[in-house]
């Protein structure tokens, strides 16, 4: 279960007692806790090793197995002064007579020996490092799953991810064979191609998993544990590859990566591959698990200090974060997936889920059927202003990659909103028609002395079709008919401190023909401010108004909902912040309800997870085992 300290804070205060620097003071610790420097290291050694592993990596000494047989052999003095010829010299021994601790002494010799030519003879080391790994391969096979460090994995690994950099810092891609040399063996090397496997030249930054130290990044690692190393490779965000992946962030993409090296004959090869196609490799004539952290990638959005939304300035002041609306994606678009559109809600940004998109990825299905992409938006804005955006910016991902709309997999979307963010997705399924203008309006748009502009946004906002796109809705903890808490103090506070720049739409609102033509629950709405805060309150109409219009034909709903009491009568319940008679949809194909959870803390419960996964595997027409 992912694990969080969430910081909560009561108030007792009254709006009309409210002094305004006391309103700062608030604002000012509000933005004090939400500084902080999350920041990725990238090291040139493991960040944790034990005694042992430092020992076999290590290219100023030898292991105390190794230096014993050197001397049971006489070859450690030969060592100190050429290590080729020792190494050849053992070789020959080991070829005639094998034993297990000659074979492990020339691994690491020939290891530590590929080390130490690295700078100077880059693709003899390369020869060094298939010695090494060679020697190694059939004991690390064996050890997979075992408990414990092996070394023979760590040689081998190590190898492995020594191999992948030199090929990419020589900016190679191997794609051409080359003879290499080892002490042992010459090899015609080269790398594997094909539909999982991956250009390591093709990558800004390539590094082993352990090489990396995140400081003050809060995610539970998830891994796979197999065969090879685990790596990421990190491809950096360019005016260029923006071009091509327009989701693409200002931090790049980072992607999980698996390196091995491969064996036949005189042949060797080094198999990069992409773990999000495939977590499998083939090894012997069958398949076996690759070692793989799918959490590492999500560290280097926070390598080079780019400036992010503030989740509390996005809120208050969401004017001034215009430029960051849009969907944002986590790695690579790829055809052969479906989009998982993923929604925030209230007080939040698309970083915000990370913690849940890293546990989500530990499901194997999820990153080979799958493409999380985030929709962002500034909290503070109106609802309707938000729903209108997350269906340009959706029009506008059709447009990007799909443009002729051949691609099966886009016209098979699966949305997810947490909250808010859940209004939101469900406004992108349902077609409006007339029925939101008729919730504000008693007259016609034409009888109305609208100009174009305050006509053109009003059409933006209330009339919608549903998104064609999408063939799943996951709702997760939505105030679908508001909140409570948008009513109370603590609620009209935050309405009140929330500032947005007035518009049209409010110019045409204070106009007096235009009030007299407004329904009553429209008039005590246009009252209040045009913010997301006052459109959560249980009398906004344009949430009664949503409900009245159609689902999309054959698009299932699913909702989940939190307890936060566990032996309340379910009727009477709530999450601390939506009841669940307002969460609650009699649309949806299933509901499950978490109990002992609250608003926030639903999205770490594994029954929350389980859902999910269930639906996403129900979605390819599988079942979860």
């Amino acid at each position: 279960m992912i694990k969080h300290n969430p910081s909560s804070f009561r108030m007792n205060v009254s709006l009309s007692s409210l002094r305004l620097p006391s309103a700062l003071g608030l604002l000012a610790a509000l933005l004090l806790t939400s500084c902080g420097g999350p920041h990725l290291e990238i090291r040139d050694r493991p960040v944790t090793e034990t005694k042992s592993s430092r020992a076999l990596t290590s290219s100023s000494a030898l292991a105390s197995e190794t230096i014993s047989v050197l001397r049971s052999e006489n070859l450690l003095e030969t060592y100190k002064s050429d290590p080729e010829a020792a190494i050849q010299a053992l070789g020959g021994r080991y070829k005639g007579e094998p034993t297990e601790e000659r074979r492990f002494a020339l691994a690491e010799m020939a290891s530590d020996t590929g080390d130490k030519i690295t700078a100077e003879r880059p693709y003899d080391a390369i020869g060094h490092y298939l010695d090494a790994a060679r020697l190694s391969e059939a004991a690390a096979l064996k050890a997979i799953g075992s408990i414990g460090e092996n070394r023979d994995q760590v040689i081998y690994n190590y190898c492995a991810a020594r191999v992948a950099r030199l090929l990419h810092d020589e900016d190679d891609s191997g794609k051409i064979a080359r003879s290499v040399k080892g002490p042992l063996q010459t090899y015609r090397f080269s790398a594997a191609q094909g539909r999982e496997t991956v250009n390591p030249a093709s990558y800004d930054v390539l590094v082993p998993d352990t090489w990396l130290k995140p400081d003050g990044i809060r995610l539970e690692p998830v891994r796979q544990v197999g065969f090879g190393v685990a790596m990421v490779g990190h491809l950096e965000s360019t005016p260029e590859l923006k071009k091509v992946e327009p989701t693409m962030g200002g931090t790049g993409f980072g992607i999980p990566l698996n390196a091995s090296l491969r064996f036949s004959g005189s042949q060797a090869s080094l198999v990069l591959q992409n773990l999000m196609v495939k977590g499998l490799g083939e090894m012997g004539g069958k398949e076996l698990p690759l070692a793989g952290n799918f959490t590492a990638p999500f560290y280097f959005l926070y390598r080079d200090g780019i400036k992010r939304p503030n989740k509390i300035l996005a809120t208050l002041r969401p004017d001034a974060y215009k430029d960051t609306i849009g969907l944002f994606s986590i790695e690579p678009y790829r055809k052969d997936k479906i989009p998982l559109i993923v929604v925030h809600g209230l007080m939040s940004t698309a970083e915000g889920w990370l913690p849940f998109a890293n546990h989500l990825r530990g499901d194997p299905l999820v990153r080979e059927k799958y493409q999380l992409v985030f929709f962002n938006y500034p909290t503070g804005s109106a609802i309707g202003g938000n729903a209108a955006n997350l269906r340009e910016a959706l029009a506008k991902y059709r447009k990007d990659y799909d443009p002729n709309g051949t691609n099966p997999n886009m016209k098979n979307m699966v949305i997810l909103g947490h909250s808010m963010g859940g209004i939101l997705s469900n406004m992108q399924i349902r077609d409006s028609g007339d029925r939101l203008y008729k919730t504000y309006f008693t007259k016609e748009m034409k009888e109305m002395d609208f100009d174009a502009t305050t006509k053109a946004e009003i059409r933006r906002i209330g009339f919608f079709d549903a998104n064609s796109d999408i063939d799943r809705a996951i709702l997760i903890a939505s105030p679908l008919r508001g909140s409570d808490f948008a009513t109370n103090k603590i609620g009209q506070l935050g309405a009140w401190l929330i500032r947005l720049p007035f518009n049209v739409v409010d110019a045409a609102l204070g106009q007096f023909e235009v009030i007299s033509a407004m329904t009553d629950i429209a008039q005590q709405a246009s009252q209040r401010p045009r913010n997301s805060v006052s459109g959560l309150r249980p009398d906004n109409p344009l949430l009664a108004g949503v409900l009245t219009c159609p689902v999309r034909k054959g698009v299932p709903i699913h909702t989940i909902v939190a307890k936060k009491k566990p032996n309340q009568s379910l009727l009477e319940s709530s999450d601390g912040v939506v009841a669940y008679t307002s969460a609650h949809l009699d649309e949806a194909v299933s509901e499950v309800v978490v109990a002992g959870a609250n608003h926030t803390t639903v999205l770490q419960k594994d029954e929350c997870f389980e859902e999910v996964w269930r639906i996403l595997y129900l979605h390819v027409g599988l079942k979860r085992k």
